[in-house]
């Protein structure tokens, strides 16, 4: 559904309550920043379901230029944000079972701390792994920037450089953010309220740790210590699990869905059915609900037993071709990294391609075990029967997949005459041997020209031995990957146990139609995709083909994070599919 927010609708997302509502309400989320939102996502969604078997309801909401919702991420500002928020509150209090808790997630533990300190009604806190100063936050976030500029010249090298340009007026990129100068002094400017103005909340605080010994943060401990000096309850749950708010590939933490479960069962028991009353935080003639923005509707669609969310970007009536954007591998979910995908969506719309990107079978918002791109043919037929479904117009349908959802499209589109075309970016095909020759090739002779690296290692800032262990390894997983190159595909409809370099390339050449393969400049995936094509007997003419459009953007990282990246990817994708 989609809420009325000051600047447009935004996307919420409402897992209602299963039987009898619980005491406790409705939680709201008040999600992390940047591309921890991503991460987040599948775990968010996991502990949402969760609490529904327990009468509590959650509602998600994308605030103004994240997630689902309208606008770009340099629109967004704090004060903007939170009352995105505050209406997310009102709306489960008109339409719900109230809000009296929020849950805070990391950077967004402050925003869920500053309305709890407003608004009497709210009187529990949910907060994982907690951030409690924007300052330092806001710091590691730009030195992301600074890592990807190491080896260029005339790079950024320090954060207050990027400070300064913010001061100037100058919106500040980073891993494929726009943070605006407005954006960047409320980060530097946050930190929690004064504890006096939370003694009316109970907070579970939780912190997921790599092992059962290992401690929670001093300035965890400290922040801690001050709410309990300031009189407000506070009960730590330290629990084992991975840091999935910051890791690139897909992890859960079932001990802290099952912890925060059973916070949240205990303090229903002990709260009476409805919170000392309090006036409204949004005035009352704001409209709860909005038509959607720009053309986006929601869909959940049926897979296998499972519910697929989605998001199909309208093109009008007269539209004959459309597009499914199938998720990349990882943490993500259908937004993309850093919102690349719906940026792509719209840009595709309004050229007058309807577009439906979705979440896989377990990921994002989607139902189901993760099974990965391997087994994504279930998923990807359903989508193309669900856009069909919402636009019957449409006579054929082009498939889009970045890294791993590319070699999942080249597994399923040859099997389904509607599928017309591929837009396929960074391939993934890599295996152990794939791996290895792109490092010996693409780091270790880049490495042996420059002189640091001799340097170190005749200071001893490097061990040789390590170094050549490592390369050794490395030499004998690349020749144990050759041995398997001159493979070719047997002809069978079944490909299961071919080598996935073979795999993907016997699904390139069974597929009759337009295919257009987008490749980056700098990025090492893409550079273990050439060197599979060069030495793969089955891959030999495949991109000489007259259907095959090649293309690389020079200089370009993985997922395209720079907006001038995203802008050119964008428009030679819109361009090839208005060309056939």
């Amino acid at each position: 559904m989609h809420l009325a927010g000051s600047r447009g609708a935004l996307f919420a997302l409402y897992y209602p309550p299963q039987g009898a509502p619980s005491a406790l309400g409705d939680l709201l989320v008040v999600q992390s920043f940047g591309e921890e939102l991503n991460r987040c996502r599948a775990m968010v969604a996991l502990q949402a379901r969760e609490l529904a078997r327990q009468g509590i309801g959650t509602l998600v909401l994308d605030a103004w230029g994240t997630g689902d919702s309208g606008g770009e991420y340099r629109d967004g500002s704090w004060e903007l944000w939170a009352d995105d928020l505050k209406r997310g509150v009102a709306w489960l209090r008109r339409s719900g079972q109230g809000c009296r808790a929020l849950w805070g997630i990391r950077l967004g533990a402050i925003m869920a701390v500053e309305l709890a300190a407003q608004d009497p009604q709210i009187d529990q806190l949910l907060l994982w792994q907690p951030v409690t100063e924007g300052r330092s936050f806001f710091t590691q976030f730009l030195r992301i920037r600074i890592a990807a500029e190491l080896q260029q010249a005339g790079g950024i090298r320090t954060t207050e450089e990027l400070r300064q340009r913010s001061g100037q007026g100058e919106d500040i990129e980073v891993s494929g953010f726009q943070v605006s100068p407005k954006l960047a002094a409320d980060l530097d400017r946050i930190r929690w309220p004064a504890p006096a103005t939370l003694r009316h909340v109970q907070v579970g605080w939780f912190e997921t740790l790599a092992a059962a010994d290992a401690s929670v943060s001093r300035t965890s401990l400290k922040a801690i210590e001050a709410l309990k000096a300031g009189g407000v309850q506070v009960a730590l749950t330290q629990v084992t699990g991975p840091a999935f708010w910051q890791l690139h590939e897909r992890f859960v933490a079932p001990e802290l869905i099952s912890a925060c479960r059973e916070w949240c069962v205990r303090q229903a028991q002990g709260l009476s059915a409805t919170p000392a009353a309090a006036a409204t935080i949004v005035a009352d003639d704001q409209p709860a609900t909005a038509a959607a923005d720009a053309g986006q509707t929601p869909v959940v669609f049926d897979c296998a037993g499972e519910k697929l969310l989605g998001i199909i970007h309208q093109a009008g009536a007269a539209a004959r071709r459309g597009v499914v954007i199938a998720v990349a591998g990882g943490p993500q979910y259908r937004a993309g990294a850093h919102r690349q995908f719906v940026t792509l969506a719209r840009k595709l719309a309004a050229r007058g391609f309807p577009v439906l990107r979705f979440d896989l079978r377990g990921m994002g918002d989607s139902t189901g075990e993760h099974r990965g791109f391997q087994d994504s043919l279930p998923d990807l037929r359903a989508a193309v029967d669900a856009l069909l479904a919402q636009q019957p117009q449409l006579e054929q349908v082009v498939l889009f997949g970045e890294c791993e959802s590319a070699s999942g499209i080249l597994f399923y589109a040859w099997r389904d005459p509607r599928v017309a075309g591929l837009a396929l970016v960074n391939p993934w095909v890599r295996t152990e041997g794939v791996q290895a020759e792109a490092i010996i090739k693409h780091y270790y002779s880049g490495r042996l020209l420059q002189p640091d690296f001799w340097r170190k290692l005749v200071s001893g800032g490097i061990n040789p031995l390590t170094v050549g262990r490592d390369f050794m390894r490395q030499l004998r997983a690349f020749l144990r990957g050759r041995r398997q190159r001159g493979l070719t595909a047997s002809g069978s409809d079944d490909m299961a146990d071919l080598p996935l370099p073979v795999k993907t390339a016997e699904g390139l050449r069974r597929f009759p139609g337009p295919v257009m393969i987008l490749m980056s400049g700098r990025d090492l995936i893409a550079r273990e995709f050439d060197e599979v094509v060069k030495s793969t007997a089955a891959w030999q003419g495949l991109l000489q083909r007259p259907q095959v459009l090649y293309r690389e953007l020079q200089g370009a990282d993985h997922t395209f994070s720079r907006q001038v990246w995203k802008d050119q990817a964008a428009q030679w994708v819109g361009e090839w599919l208005g060309s056939w």
